[in-house]
């Protein structure tokens, strides 16, 4: 890549260049005959650019491989005369060549910084082969996001192309990042292209475009630490505001949740009749309860909220949990009042649960803090938590999770997150005990970095998290804004804080319980390595191809495993992986129990997968107590799949729900879940 001395950086640019990343030499122009002669002194062609105009490729503000003063000159008058004075100042460059990347960073308020790699110049928006990440973003990480670009065969030689400069691009890609997290002003940075060279050859950043930070943030103060939140957790008092004697009301209800599934505390009601509820005395104020409760339930209009929360605060409370909608999903209105309500609990010390919050069920300790319709049934306690941002969705998923025998150690909708974020309450249930892994419903994250380091503090704990986001496109951002008043950040930036916090991504509500179905029935696989055992060889291409877009792996069994193997089974079988058994094996639940020993016996893998066809009882209830019995034998996970009509094998399912063994159906759903579960063993590793 050639240039000269002649031309001086220019201010973005050197900005760049002062951290080492490597940039075209180059010299703003206040005009055509400036241009020509900063062209004049280069010896080869030069670029001619519309330094004012932000896409200059869009505007027709770019032109290549100008050679000579006259050419630059004519070049610039053209283009003043089309674009105006806005194409100024004029900048002249030296040429450079290259593969074209682009290397762009973004600043949510609430997400953080965000990196992205990927296809530049004109193909950027046409191709949008792009990965980002959550910064830092150090060398090895950015190796990592170019070598997931589409494009890459084509960075690393194709076709007697020769290889890029890699290590250059990751050099160039650390550089922004430290510059992102070093200058809290800048809000978005674009280099585009990034034109990178044979390696060795090193790639240079030709066009920069640094903007600043001008998008509020929530309003939400950072603080420094995660709130406490063992008294509202784990209250010893509790006080229902709101409770009235019609027991359709949502103050009512939520009192009578809490008597008969056996809150075990102190339970106060509140409402300005007065008189009893239930036998118990009903306070006409908060500020005339005796004590100092330690968790606060707020069912009354918006209107009178606050008057709660400065009781609240009087009474050293140790959480406010605002059930009452109208907030900041209502309006500009709702938003100065939850404003209001936020600084008036943040000043007193007491954190602050919604408000338009469903609320917090713990089911171990009867607490029943919400309104959820879910709660007209009985819980199953647990070691699963529920964080969610939906009210409904969440209702829907713990109602299904605890259906289906997963059972649950907390419960919790975040509301509209005035002063709580979900990253609190993850970073609580990181530190209980009765918590084994976590599932979370996401519309929105407020806070990015508090995120990651619950994130990183559940998988330090050996906690798996699991979560589907919700809001993926701009009719998904208009949908939340109309009832939750969230501002919600671009889908690729709050994915990629889940990756950096160690948090499995679904695609789906369905993968989403599948995952944690598998994951509260036993520990996660220590490693990628998959032996599947199917009777049916169509089961075995599915199994197979679905492997292909996931990080498990299929590895072929060794010459010993394979001659353990070979005398259980029929001399027509193909002894591979996945394994076909073939029909005939379904009747055979001894020779199934020594094949899956055999395939578990060597270390070779880290799961097993049994993929059940069409089978019926009793042959079926007979495989499924062998099953059984070996999920307790086995030193790796088993995972049941049975893709059949269930009224053939009732005593085999009933088997497996009276162990607690989960039961999927098709085999690329069960293949799908246990990559989940590789994901997840991987971010803690």
């Amino acid at each position: 890549m050639t240039g000269t001395d002649t031309l001086a950086p220019t201010s973005d640019l050197d900005r760049l260049a002062a951290l080492g990343v490597p940039v075209p030499r180059s010299r703003p122009c206040a005009g055509a005959a400036e241009a020509a002669e900063a062209a004049g002194a280069v010896d080869g062609p030069v670029a001619l650019k519309a330094g004012g105009l932000l896409h200059k490729s869009d505007d027709g503000g770019v032109v290549l491989g100008l050679l000579g003063a006259a050419a630059v000159r004519d070049a610039a008058e053209h283009m003043l005369a089309r674009l105006g004075q806005r194409a100024l100042p004029l900048v002249v460059q030296e040429m450079a060549s290259g593969f074209e990347l682009l290397v762009g960073a973004a600043r949510d308020p609430e997400l953080g910084v965000s990196v992205t790699v990927g296809l530049g110049g004109t193909a950027t928006e046409v191709h949008r082969d792009l990965v980002t990440e959550h910064a830092p973003v150090n060398a090895d990480r950015a190796r990592d996001m170019l070598r997931r670009l589409r494009c890459w065969p084509l960075l690393e030689g194709y076709r007697g192309e020769p290889a890029r400069d890699v290590e250059a691009v990751c050099g160039i890609v650390t550089a922004v990042s430290a510059l992102m997290l070093d200058d809290p002003s800048i809000g978005e940075l674009d280099l585009n292209p990034v034109l990178v060279g044979p390696a060795g050859d090193g790639a240079v950043a030709v066009d920069v475009r640094i903007l600043p930070l001008n998008a509020p943030g929530s309003g939400r103060p950072r603080r420094a630490e995660p709130l406490m939140l063992d008294r509202m957790m784990d209250p010893r008092h509790v006080v229902v505001v709101g409770v009235s004697d019609d027991q359709d009301k949502v103050g009512a209800r939520l009192f009578r949740y809490l008597r008969t599934h056996g809150y075990a505390g102190r339970l106060d009601a509140v409402h300005p009749a007065g008189g009893e509820v239930n036998g118990r005395p009903r306070y006409r104020s908060l500020a005339d309860v005796p004590g100092s409760p330690d968790l606060v339930c707020v069912t009354v209009p918006s209107r009178f909220v606050l008057d709660v929360a400065k009781d609240a605060v009087a009474l050293g409370a140790g959480g406010l949990l605002v059930h009452s909608s109208d907030f900041a999903e209502s309006g500009s209105e709702g938003r100065d009042l939850q404003g209001e309500l936020a600084a008036v609990c943040a000043a007193g010390g007491v954190p602050l649960a919604g408000p338009n919050d469903m609320g917090i069920v713990v089911p171990h300790l009867g607490l029943t803090a919400s309104i959820s319709g879910g709660l007209e049934h009985g819980l199953v306690p647990g070691s699963v938590a529920l964080l969610t941002s939906s009210g409904a969705l969440g209702s829907c998923l713990a109602t299904r999770l605890m259906g289906a025998g997963v059972g649950l150690s907390s419960w919790v909708h975040v509301g509209n997150e005035a002063d709580l974020v979900l990253a609190d309450y993850l970073d609580h249930v990181a530190g209980d005990d009765e918590t084994g892994a976590a599932v979370l419903l996401l519309e929105d994250l407020k806070d990015g970095e508090q995120f990651v380091a619950a994130g990183r503090a559940m998988a330090a704990a050996g906690k798996p998290v699991f979560a589907y986001s919700m809001v993926r496109s701009d009719q998904g951002r208009q949908a939340a804004l109309s009832h939750t008043g969230a501002m919600v950040g671009s889908f690729e930036a709050r994915e990629a804080v889940l990756r950096a916090a160690g948090v499995v991504s679904v695609g789906s509500l369905r993968e989403l319980e599948d995952a944690v179905l598998l994951a509260s029935s036993g520990p996660l696989p220590r490693g990628d390595r998959l032996v599947a055992v199917t009777f049916s060889g169509g089961a075995c291409s599915i199994i197979a191809d679905e492997a292909v877009h996931t990080p498990v792996r299929l590895p072929d069994l060794s010459d010993a495993t394979r001659e353990a193997v070979t005398e259980h089974v029929p001399s027509y079988s193909a002894i591979r992986n996945p394994f076909d058994l073939s029909y005939q094996m379904l009747t055979r639940d001894e020779d199934v129990d020594r094949v899956i020993m055999a395939l578990a016996a060597r270390g070779e893998y880290d799961a097993v997968l049994v993929q059940f066809t069409t089978n019926a009882d009793p042959y079926a209830a007979l495989l499924a107590e062998r099953v059984v019995a070996l999920r307790r034998r086995l030193e790796v996970p088993l995972y049941v799949s049975r893709y059949g009509g269930e009224h053939l094998a009732p005593r085999a399912l009933a088997t497996y729900a009276e162990h607690g063994v989960p039961v999927l159906d098709a085999p690329d759903r069960a293949l799908r879940a246990i990559a989940n579960l590789v994901r997840a063993g991987q971010a803690q590793r």
